[in-house]
């Protein structure tokens, strides 16, 4: 199992202003395709708490976003899902047999995608970005070793994560205090969190869905 960091442009206009204008967190937590020419996120967004609404406006005027769902927090997490049909490198990656781990969104209208995956799956996924001439760097290519796989602490170190305050915004421990605590690696702790979020995220969405689905008329 590999695991890669391609470095390319920022997705989403919506991204670049919430990093540039609003100095927030974003993460995409996981994507899916939807279509031949569209994807969706799920996403992670940590900004000061009076500047949510704001954001989630700026967000809504995004005339890339198809659709988007997102649910508040009262410690300055904005969690949710946008669809788009934007984004060249995300459709690769989805319609790859990569998997997606996380993609970091940064200044300078730049975004870092982690990716796992066989050799044969990233040489697919390479090929496909050269192909069709998407603009990337590989920052990042190495073996997974078995003390890189997540194991059954995953629930435990996010309660733990939780309660220390990681979640917050500002964090009130940070991912290497948290590693020491924890005695788990910090690339391995981003991996848990991530997998934990995201699988939370998932299932609540599923279940808000289910609860605004309207009812069949049979």
């Amino acid at each position: 199992m590999l695991e890669a960091i391609l470095q390319g442009p920022q997705p989403h206009r919506w991204m670049e202003i919430a990093v540039g204008e609003y100095s927030a967190d974003v993460e995409i937590l996981d994507s899916k395709l939807l279509s031949a020419n569209s994807v969706e996120h799920l996403f992670d967004i940590q900004v000061k708490p009076a500047l949510m609404d704001e954001l989630i406006g700026a967000m809504r005027r995004d005339k890339d976003l198809a659709e988007l769902e997102v649910i508040r927090s009262k410690n300055g997490h904005i969690y949710g899902a946008a669809s788009s049909g934007r984004c060249t490198l995300c459709r690769e990656v989805a319609k790859s047999r990569c998997f997606l781990s996380s993609v970091s969104v940064t200044s300078g209208n730049k975004a870092q995608w982690t990716v796992l995956g066989s050799d044969r799956s990233f040489t697919g996924l390479v090929g496909s970005l050269e192909k069709k001439k998407i603009p990337y760097q590989l920052k990042l290519k190495k073996e997974l070793g078995d003390t890189d796989l997540l194991t059954t602490r995953q629930e435990q170190i996010l309660s733990i994560a939780y309660e220390r305050g990681y979640f917050d915004f500002p964090k009130k421990m940070g991912l290497k205090e948290l590693a020491a605590e924890t005695g788990v690696r910090t690339s391995t702790l981003a991996e848990i969190l991530r997998r934990g979020q995201r699988k939370v995220l998932r299932e609540y969405l599923a279940r808000r869905a289910l609860l605004h689905r309207e009812p069949s008329n049979e």
